[in-house]
């Protein structure tokens, strides 16, 4: 066990991590989770790959573009996917609105990067530093510094915020949050909107440094998910546990065994968790059930 792979893992985790707290985020007071969640990494990729890589313009740029553009896929996600759950009455809906509003994402990254194997702009700081002999890079510092912050801040968000309040709220008792008054609608596409930002933002980290092709939302929101249940669905803390262990097993027993190896080992770890921690690490029962 390398500690370049264990540094490797962290920076991967810290993706993996901002994906499940997106999860997080849109499930709390929706209790849907959003198979397409893993399509707005793609956008932060993309975009910092045509502003940065193609058109030359920096990162600033990269960053305002990706934000605005994240808010508005929140926004019609939220649309996509809630509108055809509350129209069909059934309670599998979910399932179906969320795939295929991936399947609708996907297909548009892929019909603008059909010649593009991999969106990778340069890093936001290029280079690195030394550590204990170990060379870390810049970008993967920033990553998991990132990370950290918005789960930081998020926390934060809920228990400091009186829009936090009331999605906590909302999370516990939609009918309740209804009858006291709270916007329980414009709460919910709040979620998505600030769900597809963190996304975003996780996407552009992603992509100077490891693969992140225009196809690839579902991997991510895969990896996403899995963090979530193992950190325990509707936790913030959770979701950064999680997405460190998906990260930091998956990069270590790649480099150890190689091939598909990692993913095994994240799904046997998911299934020991999910024996001895039915809800998750830091999940509540209501939570999973």
């Amino acid at each position: 066990m390398s500690p370049e792979a264990i540094i490797d893992g962290l920076f991967a985790g810290s993706v993996y991590a901002l994906v499940a707290l997106a999860l997080t985020i849109v499930f709390q007071p929706t209790r849907i989770m959003n198979f397409a969640q893993g399509e707005a990494v793609i956008l932060g990729a993309a975009v910092a790959y045509q502003i940065v890589a193609l058109e030359k313009l920096g990162w600033a740029a990269a960053i305002g573009i990706t934000l605005v553009l994240a808010a508005f896929m929140g926004l019609l996600m939220e649309r996509m996917i809630m509108l055809p759950v509350r129209l069909s009455g059934s309670r599998y809906a979910w399932i179906i609105a969320t795939l295929a509003a991936a399947l609708i994402f996907q297909s548009l990254f892929n019909l603008t990067y059909f010649d593009v194997d991999a969106l990778r702009p340069r890093p936001v700081v290029d280079g690195g530093f030394q550590v204990a002999g170990v060379t870390v890079e810049w970008q993967e510092a920033l990553a998991i510094a990132v990370a950290l912050a918005v789960m930081a801040g998020y926390d934060l968000f809920l228990r400091r915020s009186a829009y936090g309040r009331a999605i906590r709220a909302t999370a516990h008792n939609t009918d309740t949050s209804v009858l006291m008054g709270i916007p329980v609608q414009r709460i919910i596409g709040l979620s998505f909107v600030i769900g597809a930002v963190i996304t975003a933002i996780a996407g552009m980290l992603a992509a100077p440094v490891i693969f992140v092709a225009p196809a690839a939302g579902l991997l991510f929101t895969i990896k996403g998910f899995t963090a979530a249940v193992i950190g325990g669905v509707g936790s913030p803390r959770g979701a950064l546990a999680g997405g460190m262990i998906v990260g930091v097993l998956d990069t270590v027993v790649r480099s150890m065994v190689g091939g598909s190896v990692g993913n095994f080992a994240v799904f046997a770890a998911l299934a020991v968790i999910l024996v001895v921690f039915p809800s998750g690490l830091f999940g509540k029962p209501m939570e999973a059930h």
